[in-house]
């Protein structure tokens, strides 16, 4: 992969962010997501944990400000790769939230893929899983 470990994982971690719990579901599809970009699963789980040491006290604002710093640094070929990944992460849990839903799609931005693409990329997950709640 052309992008740095610390640049997916400061996006992944702000997918965590968004629902504020970094569940047991969520750390399975962290180590696929290693497994996906050839990381070390060990140390793209920790370089996780590192950001999201960092984004957890940080409001909204500042998360958008921390992934448009980090998209910057994402290779264009790895871009929808990362946010494939970032959406399996908000829908592990089986719940997608409207906070969830809005930073996929500053995430998405940042990353140069248009709202639209996202939306169908998010619906495509979405309708293969049954019992996932969405919360207004």
């Amino acid at each position: 992969m052309n992008t740095e470990i610390k640049h997916i994982a400061a996006l992944v971690a702000t997918a965590i962010w968004a629902d504020g719990e970094y569940d047991a579901a969520e750390k399975i599809v962290v180590a696929e997501i290693a497994d996906a970009f050839e990381f070390n699963a060990d140390e793209f789980a920790a370089a996780v944990e590192a950001e999201l040491a960092v984004v957890e006290p940080m409001n909204e604002e500042e998360v958008n400000a921390y992934i448009l710093e980090h998209s910057a640094e994402v290779d264009d070929e790895e871009a929808e790769m990362l946010l494939q990944a970032v959406l399996q992460v908000v829908i592990v849990d089986g719940i997608l939230g409207e906070e969830e839903v809005d930073n996929v799609l500053s995430i998405a931005s940042a990353l140069g893929i248009d709202d639209a693409r996202a939306v169908l990329m998010l619906a495509d997950l979405v309708k293969e899983e049954l019992e996932l709640q969405i919360e207004l």
